[in-house]
């Protein structure tokens, strides 16, 4: 059996920090019921998909990415504020990926 040669794979590309700052605070926004917080979570994921498009990212760096946001954000202090959090999550990884493969069909013409 042959080992995986992980060098030949290619390395995943990650948002740039400017982006991911901006749907961090627009998601502690949301989180946090802010007024604005609707229209500033869906201004940082255009941002999102933009940037994903542009990087020739794949789905499954955009996965990654969201996680990784998740995964530094403070501990909700809740049970409820937790699952809140994860659902807001999942919205957003779906939201994301339908966005950037809408884009596609869009321009197809399909």
């Amino acid at each position: 059996m042959m080992a995986h040669d992980s060098s030949s794979s290619p390395r995943p590309r990650a948002l740039s920090a400017e982006t991911t700052t901006a749907l961090r605070a627009a998601v502690l926004g949301h989180l946090r019921r802010s007024p604005e917080g609707d229209e500033a979570l869906g201004g940082a994921v255009a941002r999102v998909v933009a940037e994903a498009r542009e990087r020739e990212m794949r789905a499954e760096e955009l996965i990654l990415a969201f996680k990784a946001l998740y995964d530094a954000l403070p501990e909700p202090g809740s049970a409820a504020a937790r699952a809140e959090q994860m659902r807001l999550r999942e919205r957003l990884v779906t939201a994301c990926i339908n966005a950037y493969y809408g884009s596609d069909l869009d321009r197809s013409g399909r």
